[in-house]
Parts: C-alpha cells; structure tokens; sequence
C-alpha cells in the first residue's frame, strides 16, 4: 500500500489525486463507464401518492387496491427534470386523477390500469412559455 498520497492543483479551483482530476460540483468533467442509480419512492398501495420532486426520479406503485391520485410534486423541479411513474394493480382495473401539475404533452394521460398489467407514464418537467408543468411524453402498458 502506498505510504503518501500526492494531492495537488492542477489548474485554478481543479484538484488531483496522484494525477487524477477529481470532479467537483462547479467541474464540467464528462463521466465514462459510470452507471446513476435512479431514486424510487415504493408504494404498496395508497389513495394519495406524492412524488417527491427532489428526491425522487421513479415512482413504484406495486398493489394498487384502490383509486389513485397523483398529487403535485413536492420540492423545485428543474427544465427538463425526468419522472416514471409505474402502476401495477391488485388484479381489479384502478382510476388514476392527476393533479393539474401533469398534463398531456404529445401523450394522454392514463385514467385507469389495465387489469395486472403494468403501467409505465414517463413526464419532463417544462418550464417554456411559463408552462411550468410535468408533460406526459410516454405511456406504456405491458403486453
């Protein structure tokens, strides 16, 4: 193991381990061969489903037993921020309300599950025109 570790400037507010640009927050460094873990709030059930805007990157609704409405995310969602919601029923098709935050963009939204299928709604958060608003641009139901 090594006994020192060379820890240097390589270039104004850009540090380096033993030669190695270490990325920062303000870096623009391009990062290769490194997977991102999507955040997933797990739901069994619920009548009220809030995703959370800054935590949250997928929605998992697993054994929908009753109608659902998807309230307006919490936190400060950013232009072109990403949101799946995934629904899977408990064998009986469920009603789905969404709060006026959601609306169509090119995609319906869904008003109900299909019996045991599941249901994938992917949104982009658009901030043009002072839409501010969580656009559905995909809708998928399980073959």
């Amino acid at each position: 193991h090594a006994t020192d570790t060379t820890l240097s400037r390589s270039a104004a507010g850009v540090l380096a381990v033993e030669g190695v640009v270490i990325p920062s927050i303000s870096s623009t460094n391009t990062f290769t061969n490194k997977r991102i873990t999507a955040r997933v709030q797990s739901v069994a059930d619920a009548a009220t489903v809030t995703p959370a805007g800054d935590s949250d990157d997928c929605v998992d609704i697993t054994a929908l037993a009753q109608a659902v409405t998807i309230a307006a995310p919490t936190g400060t969602p950013t232009n072109f921020q990403k949101l799946i919601i995934r629904f899977k029923d408990n064998a009986t098709a469920r009603a789905i309300t969404w709060n006026a935050a959601f609306v169509a963009g090119g995609v319906a939204l869904p008003s109900t599950t299909t019996v045991s299928k599941i249901l994938t709604v992917g949104f982009i958060y658009n901030t043009a025109n002072a839409l501010n608003k969580w656009q559905c641009v995909a809708v998928s139901t399980e073959a």
